[in-house]
């Protein structure tokens, strides 16, 4: 089957300059293209016909930032990140409790709570189980509206 020539064709940001002498694995033929932004990159020709590259990848970020801006501010709500409350524990937690640390420096255990943006500290315990509870006394004040839809 003869290959087509794609050489001066756009394909989305990409314009084709050349047929180089990179190859995939495979030995598929990659296409020299320049995209919009500058950068130059290199293209199966299958890719670009169905579309599969448009670009070199620098509207990849701009469109996953926005995504997840957008995202987070349906998430939001007077500052707080529904999807947060819900969270489940960071892997590196030790309490087995959000929001409940141990502070190796003060020898006591840590309770806070993130509110409109901004961490709450409750108080510094000796006793785990009492920062426990503090945490759990300011989920019921500070979250629960929020989770049942309240505000």
């Amino acid at each position: 089957m003869p290959r087509i020539d794609l050489t001066g064709q756009q394909f989305g940001d990409l314009t084709v300059l050349c047929l180089s002498d990179q190859k995939l694995n495979d030995g598929t033929s990659l296409w020299e293209c320049w995209c919009t932004c500058g950068n130059k990159t290199y293209v199966a020709g299958y890719a670009l016909r169905a579309g599969i590259y448009k670009s070199c990848g620098c509207k990849r970020a701009k469109k996953r930032d926005k995504g997840a801006r957008i995202h987070e501010s349906l998430d939001r709500v007077d500052g707080t990140r529904k999807s947060a409350l819900k969270a489940k524990l960071h892997k590196e937690n030790k309490s087995g409790h959000k929001g409940v640390m141990w502070l190796e420096s003060k020898k006591k255990w840590k309770a806070y709570i993130g509110f409109k943006g901004k961490q709450i500290n409750l108080g510094y315990f000796a006793d785990k189980e009492e920062a426990i509870k503090a945490r759990k006394e300011a989920e019921e004040k500070y979250h629960k509206p929020y989770l049942e839809g309240d505000q």
